[in-house]
């Protein structure tokens, strides 16, 4: 039998609850690699979490995609050829977004629809962009998409390069052909070994359970699958740099002029992040964040795993607890909007 190639998207929702007045919509942006697959055991989780005692009277959408060029089979999107930019990921993501709400919208029959942006790694750069964007519209268009609130976890918005592995990769990454011709080997190398063969490989040498070896498998082979990720992580150590998003998306102690409430943001780092350097990490902490609850309640909550041990690729291992976590998070934000 032919393995299963990898889903490009995951939509979980319930399309019995046809007397909802209100949904919320958990738009899950991935990390690099970009393949939705990796989060199916976090998301679907989450989404148990969240139906299993919600009200009667509100739907929720759990949604996620692969970022474009990661496709496992040899579909295109939009007639674009991969490779896509980093800049490009956010567009394309927004225009989803976008496209979904209204779906949710007329599919559903449903006028108040709500979303809570979620962003793993680079997702969560992502992920503030993406708000960034989408307030901006809201300031000229009355049925703009209301986004809550958003939840980044191990997140890399700051100085990627200066983190252990950027410092790694940014040397390799600067020359002008690596991409290109570190995908062109590993399609060399894999060519003539089966998925199936290729991912018990992967599950004996990298020890990954079977779902997270056939999904990392499935990448490897894909048709841009390498390229794209390696393009795009060039683009990661030049553009995510320094703090760029204005009070907006931070937050003030005055209320704002925006037709629609300031987000509410919940932060999840890693002790130990070979992504994220602890000194940038501590910077944003200080500038824009607070650790725990307080008067200060206009500013993103920003929590540093100190006894879990979570790590930043934490689906591939650790999905059903970081879930629990984050249905806390969630329900904080949908608790405090319900109050806006």
């Amino acid at each position: 039998m032919t393995p299963t190639l990898p889903a490009s998207q995951i939509h979980l929702h319930n399309s019995s609850a046809t007397q909802a007045k209100r949904a919320y919509i958990i738009y899950f942006i991935t990390g690099n690699p970009g393949l939705i697959e990796y989060y199916r055991t976090f998301l679907t989780h989450l989404y148990g979490l969240l139906t299993q005692d919600s009200p009667y009277s509100t739907a929720y959408h759990v949604f996620g995609r692969s970022l474009s060029g990661f496709q496992a089979s040899a579909e295109k999107e939009r007639d674009d050829q991969p490779p896509v930019s980093l800049q490009e990921q956010i567009t394309r993501s927004q225009f989803v977004l976008e496209d979904l709400v209204r779906d949710v919208k007329e599919k559903h029959g449903l006028r108040d629809v709500r979303v809570i942006l979620m962003g793993h790694s680079v997702g969560s750069y992502i992920l503030l962009e993406l708000l960034r964007k989408v307030r901006e519209k809201a300031k000229v268009e009355i049925e703009a998409v209301k986004i809550a609130g958003g939840v980044c976890l191990f997140p890399t918005v700051t100085h990627i390069a200066k983190s252990d592995s950027g410092r790694k990769a940014t040397p390799l990454l600067t020359l002008p052909s690596f991409p290109l011709v570190a995908s062109l080997l590993a399609k060399a190398l894999t060519f003539f070994i089966p998925l199936s063969a290729f991912t018990f490989l992967v599950r004996t040498v990298m020890s990954f359970p079977a779902d997270a070896a056939h999904v990392t498998a499935s990448f490897v082979k894909s048709p841009h699958g390498v390229h794209q990720a390696l393009h795009m992580a060039r683009d990661e150590m030049r553009e995510i740099t320094i703090d760029t998003w204005d009070d907006e998306i931070w937050g003030l102690t005055t209320p704002t002029a925006h037709p629609q409430p300031r987000p509410i943001l919940r932060f999840l780092f890693a002790k130990k992040d070979h992504w994220v350097a602890a000194e940038t990490r501590d910077e944003l902490i200080r500038a824009r964040g607070s650790q725990e609850e307080g008067e200060e309640t206009w500013k993103p909550i920003m929590e540093i795993d100190e006894e879990e041990g979570w790590v930043h690729g934490f689906c591939i291992r650790q999905s059903v607890p970081v879930a629990k976590r984050v249905f806390g998070y969630v329900q904080e934000i949908i608790q405090r909007d319900l109050q806006q």
